[in-house]
């Protein structure tokens, strides 16, 4: 029995360290996607790419919701296989990301100095220069 019980332990761990990777990519995405409608038009595939990304992990919390034991859990066909997989599509809309922000650095060498989140916000508010001025 306490093997049957270190096998779940494990497996509930690897579901966790996925879960968070998932959970904290997605706020990180969904804060810029959804939050600027610039950055909406200027990357409409990454764009369209996170919205699937969106539906697919908002239901999935909403299955996990619906099982409050967290050993329950593991009965989700193929939980492991669908974090990994939004991990696997994030990463990539992050990489997309990271190359557009380059792109603009090259264009804009003032931009060098500037870290990626504020980088963002500049862009996010570059229709309101008031937003962004210090």
């Amino acid at each position: 029995e306490s093997a049957s019980w270190e096998d779940k332990l494990t497996r509930l761990q690897q579901i966790f360290d996925a879960w968070v990777d998932v959970q904290r990519r997605w706020v990180y995405l969904e804060s810029i996607f959804f939050g600027s409608a610039d950055i909406k038009a200027q990357l409409p595939s990454e764009y369209t790419k996170f919205k699937s990304v969106d539906t697919d992990f908002t239901q999935l919390m909403r299955k996990i919701s619906q099982k409050p034991n967290i050993i329950d859990t593991l009965q989700i066909e193929g939980l492991q296989k669908q974090l990994e997989r939004l991990t696997v599509l994030m990463t990539k809309i992050q990489k997309a990301l990271g190359e557009y922000l380059a792109k603009q650095r090259e264009a804009f060498s003032r931009f060098y100095f500037v870290g990626d989140e504020d980088l963002l916000e500049i862009i996010g508010n570059s229709n309101e220069p008031i937003k962004v001025m210090p």
